[in-house]
């Protein structure tokens, strides 16, 4: 379907996501961003006017990526910080050095990363991702970690839901729009995805970035111009949380978390799931991928309704406890099909944390077979590094004998 014909007609409710014929996430490079003063100030001085129990945890008003102790921080000097020029210029008058909050920095994968997200998507690839993005680029836009999470992301929302039948997206803490930007590259006009964020810098650069990265999507802030703001006339709409439940006037396919959650507390988890199961519309999709051994290790407190469907750690996964969850939103209890999801999650753990259990279950070639191989091939590395560095001295020798 294409953008043009979307629009030029209602949007249509349960319309499938409709993969586009371009496979690409990323489709444009995006410039240094850098913040208007007034603009953002703007948005920092509404939050503490209006924010109220949603203001974000300290960590984040101080834009500080020390988020493993809570308790190092002071929430009164917190906002008082966030509230001064030298907050803006230190830590937010440019994106880049906020990507290290985001997403742990914009760094190149390594290839022990590219390996795992290969395993984990080779049979799991209804899209037809990986090859456009990874394999053979085809405009030169290298992808960064994080990226890669994208395409699982996509490939997994995608797979979960009933025929690619989600329209309207939700997402709580989606930073600079990582996950927006590539949703709306890959299905265009056939969703409407609204962001919402309690952290001034996400609500101020992701409405920058989303119009450098997707320009021909119909993008407005709550912070662009006053009068009503109906989020179906828009394909990406930007809502800071204080405002959102006022101006909501629609339920969600899907509802999404990553890697945010694991930074709040435990009053602003439980609000944002019960946020999610308020506006979900029945048989929604909920995906939630969030370590449950960082910053925040409370309770992640389910409706008991919600039907898990998937629970596993994955390539995203940087803590023990990291595990990436499918929920359906149903009608009935689902305790004790949930709990078995649970046990079987735990019991991975647990394999995970005995190697003796380990080997006795699976056998010592399990453990000695791949330790060899990979012994080997660091000894083959050296071999041949050392190889080299003989030629090329050999070569350097002969030419200094031959002047």
């Amino acid at each position: 379907m294409l953008l043009g014909s979307t629009l030029a007609r209602p949007f249509l409710r349960r319309n499938p996501m409709i993969p586009q014929a371009d496979k690409r996430i990323k489709r444009r490079p995006i410039p240094e961003l850098a913040a208007d003063q007034d603009e953002y100030c703007r948005i920092v001085q509404d939050m503490v006017a209006n924010g109220g129990s949603l203001i974000s945890d300290p960590n984040w008003l101080v834009g500080d990526d020390r988020s493993d102790v809570p308790s190092a921080y002071d929430r009164e000097a917190a906002l008082h910080f966030a509230l001064s020029e030298e907050a803006f210029l230190q830590r937010f008058s440019k994106m880049k050095p906020l990507m290290n909050a985001w997403v742990g920095g914009a760094r190149v994968p390594t290839p022990t990363a590219i390996s795992k997200y290969r395993h984990f998507l080779e049979r799991n690839d209804p899209l037809m991702l990986w090859e456009v993005n990874v394999e053979k680029p085809i405009d030169g836009i290298r992808l960064l970690e994080p990226d890669f999470g994208t395409l699982m992301d996509l490939n997994l929302l995608y797979g979960f839901s009933r025929g690619g039948r989600l329209t309207r997206i939700l997402e709580v803490g989606g930073g600079y729009g990582r996950l927006t930007e590539a949703a709306f590259n890959i299905f265009g006009g056939s969703v409407r995805y609204v962001l919402v964020d309690a952290v001034p810098a996400s609500l101020y650069y992701s409405k920058k970035y989303l119009t450098h990265a997707c320009p021909d999507a119909r993008i407005r802030s709550y912070y662009d111009a006053e009068g009503a703001f109906d989020f179906e006339e828009y394909d990406i709409s930007i809502v800071p949380s204080w405002h959102f439940e006022k101006l909501n006037r629609i339920s969600y396919d899907l509802c999404v978390n990553i890697e945010s959650m694991q930074e709040m507390n435990q009053h602003h988890v439980d609000y944002y799931l019960n946020l999610f199961d308020s506006v979900a519309a029945d048989e929604a999709i909920i995906y939630l991928s969030n370590s449950h051994d960082y910053y925040f290790k409370g309770s992640f407190r389910y409706p008991t309704h919600w039907q898990k469907l998937f629970c596993s750690n994955t390539p995203r996964s940087w803590t023990r406890d990291h595990p990436t969850e499918m929920f359906r939103k149903t009608k009935t209890d689902c305790s004790f099909q949930n709990a078995i999801q649970d046990a079987n999650y735990r019991y991975g753990l647990w394999m995970q944390n005995d190697p003796k259990e380990f080997i006795i279950r699976n056998g010592p070639e399990s453990v000695i077979a791949p330790a060899i191989k990979a012994l080997a091939h660091r000894m083959r590395s050296k071999v041949r590094a050392r190889t080299r560095l003989q030629h090329l001295s050999s070569r350097i020798r002969g030419l200094k004998n031959i002047s």
